[in-house]
């Protein structure tokens, strides 16, 4: 089985309708369900099933200022807990190769903004909960 390997930079990176994918050196998703126990009594071990959806991430963007900035941005969602954020592997349209993910209603509870002399300056920027979708429909 051939297997095809891609650059790690995604193509579509936004925060609110705010494209940032420019600002960004990293991303990171671990997106999954909360396992619940469905074990009976005669069971002969612990059977799960798929519970709530479960959202944890980060960003890495590197430090901008002003309007739509990658500052003001973040700066503008934290604490509200309806945050929106889209990352596709590569710009082109939505299919099987180029999957879209969709996080809605995350929580950014804080920022860190860090100086440190003789490097850029970079926002780490940390999201939990909400919900999430893959779609791969053209």
């Amino acid at each position: 089985m051939a297997a095809t390997t891609y650059l790690s930079q995604p193509g579509v990176l936004t925060v609110n309708a705010v494209d940032l994918t420019d600002q960004a050196s990293s991303v990171s998703l671990t997106l999954g369900y909360n396992s619940l126990t469905k074990t009976a009594f005669g069971d002969a071990g612990e059977l799960m099933t798929q519970g709530l959806q479960t959202v944890e991430g980060s960003i890495t963007l590197y430090a901008s200022y002003g309007a739509s900035s990658a500052e003001d941005t973040i700066a503008a969602e934290v604490g509200a807990g309806d945050t929106v954020i889209v990352v596709k592997k590569d710009d082109a349209a939505v299919a099987a190769d180029n999957p879209e993910w969709t996080i809605t209603d995350t929580m950014i509870a804080s920022y860190p903004i860090v100086y440190t002399v003789g490097e850029l300056q970079v926002i780490e920027v940390s999201f939990t909960g909400g919900t999430w979708v893959r779609d791969v429909t053209p």
